[in-house]
């Protein structure tokens, strides 16, 4: 799986079931209700 991370922007290659893990990953390890755009600009800062 790779992960790429830009500005307003997080693109996941991989397996179906290695981007829905991810995404859930993504969402449990921070407050549930941001958005993906609020995580990717916490990312970048």
């Amino acid at each position: 799986m790779k992960q790429y991370i830009s500005v307003n922007e997080l693109r996941l290659v991989g397996k179906a079931w290695e981007v829905r893990h991810k995404l859930r990953k993504l969402t449990a390890s921070h407050a549930p209700e941001r958005t993906l755009r609020q995580l990717l600009a916490a990312k970048q800062n």
